[in-house]
This record gives structure tokens, sequence and C-alpha cells, in this order.
């Protein structure tokens, strides 16, 4: 397993059960999308877009790094 993937499966673990439903029906509709059109309609239905388009990172100090990522 890469480590993004490890990383991502230990966010998922630390989610509530309602939360990592939301991610399941999120990731499966991603799946099933049949173009980038579809994926971007997916993103913005779930008001994800503000990630897609992203330009910055701001990385505050947090000892001990992101709880969700790791870094």
């Amino acid at each position: 397993m890469s480590d993004n993937v490890s990383k991502i499966v230990n966010a998922f673990m630390k989610l509530s059960d309602s939360e990592k439903r939301k991610v399941i029906e999120v990731v499966v509709k991603l799946q099933r999308a049949t173009g980038a059109l579809i994926e971007r309609q997916i993103i913005k239905s779930y008001g994800l877009e503000s990630m897609e388009n992203a330009t910055t990172i701001n990385f505050a100090p947090v000892p001990g790094g992101c709880p969700t990522c790791g870094k």
C-alpha cells in the first residue's frame, strides 16, 4: 500500500459512521462518472469545488502534523 493510500485510510477510519457513509457516497459517484464534466458537477454538488480550485495551502503551525494527511 502506498503512503498516500495509507494516510487516506487512516483518516477515513477516524471519521464517524455518518461521515464514512458520505465519503463512500462521493467516491462511488466519482467512480461512476463518465467524464471530467460530470466529475466537476459531482464535486460542485457536494461543495468541494473550493478544494479543486485551490492554488495555495496555508501551513499553520501544528505540532505533530496534520491529523488528516500526516504532513
